[in-house]
């Protein structure tokens, strides 16, 4: 007996098996558009995503940059004849600038080897505070962490601001050679080329700006006059608004002002050998680099808090004083 079927729906019957009476599933049809509009209903709408809302990764990264960048700033040291110091230190490169470039080789290669000796004495520190016990007493530990490696800073970067006052060949021949002696003089001790780094950094750093301003000096009066008293006075705004202020950008922006007001008086008289183009630029120039040489120090120590008088005393001039000879050198006067 056949049994009529309907779509989808299996008939089964008690009679023997037949070609009539099989079990019949047939699919039921439907339609492409109709199908496309259930999957359209089944699935749930994408959330919609405003592309000009940072998400939250992007939110908590601008400010972990901030941060960061804070860290690297120097918050002034207030104990201490700190502003007598700062006052005698001013003077002291304004004489020698305006004396020329012996003295002012003589000055910037007392702050730059001592500079280097409290470079490679903060690493060494540092190194000795994560040793491991059992290597602390190591030959070649006590070696490393001894005052053999700060005197050899301290001679390298001493020497380069003097070879700078003879020619300017002669400080790129020393600021090539003297870091690799440094190398070659822990190898001769047995160390590795590794440990090398702290002396070269005591070496260069320092020595970098100190060179700087004595070519500067070399190139004519006015520049070294207009380099000094740009650092001179973002320094003393950094450390007089820095000092008390809630945040730590405030010192270098009212640093920044200082460097403007003596770079708008360098382009209103444009004495030798700047123009008022390249005076601006030079100017600009310094007020972006002094704050980025503060920070570059930072970086080259093993905590921006790590104590390096000297350095701290001369790491406005890191940066603008090799970018504002640069400035002399290539701009039209």
């Amino acid at each position: 007996m056949n049994l009529p079927t309907q779509v989808g729906v299996s008939v089964v019957t008690t009679e023997p098996s037949t070609k009539e009476n099989q079990l019949v599933v047939v699919a039921p049809v439907v339609r492409p558009k109709r199908a496309a509009q259930q999957a359209t209903e089944e699935t749930p709408p994408a959330p919609e995503v405003d592309a000009a809302e940072p998400t939250q990764d992007q939110a908590e990264a601008g400010p972990r940059l901030a941060d960061r960048l804070a860290l690297l700033l120097v918050t002034p040291e207030t104990r201490g004849p700190r502003i007598r110091l700062g006052v005698f230190w001013f003077f002291l490169v304004l004489a020698a600038a305006t004396s020329g470039r012996v003295w002012t080789a003589a000055v910037w290669a007392v702050v730059s080897a001592a500079a280097g000796y409290q470079i490679v004495a903060a690493w060494q520190r540092d190194q000795a505070e994560h040793a491991i016990p059992e290597d602390s007493q190591d030959a070649r530990h006590r070696l490393s962490s001894g005052g053999l490696f700060r005197l050899v800073a301290a001679a390298g970067a001493a020497l380069m601001p003097i070879a700078a006052a003879y020619s300017t060949g002669l400080a790129g021949a020393a600021l090539i050679v003297l870091p690799l002696l440094a190398i070659l003089a822990h190898l001769v001790f047995g160390l590795q080329p590794s440990t090398a780094a702290p002396t070269v950094i005591g070496i260069v750093l320092p020595a970098l700006a100190a060179i700087s301003v004595v070519l500067a000096v070399r190139a004519g009066l006015w520049a070294g006059l207009f380099l000094v008293l740009a650092v001179s006075l973002y320094d003393a705004g950094s450390f007089l608004l820095g000092a008390d202020a809630s945040s730590r950008w405030e010192g270098p922006v009212a640093g920044m002002l200082g460097v403007l007001g003596v770079t708008f008086t360098i382009a209103t008289f444009h004495p030798p050998p700047f123009s008022t183009a390249s005076a601006w630029i030079a100017g600009v120039a310094i007020c972006l680099a002094c704050p980025l040489g503060q920070w570059l120090g930072s970086s080259f120590l093993p905590a921006a808090d790590s104590r390096a008088p000297a350095l701290r005393r001369i790491d406005a001039y890191l940066l603008a004083a090799p970018v504002f000879l640069g400035c002399v050198w290539l701009l039209p006067g």
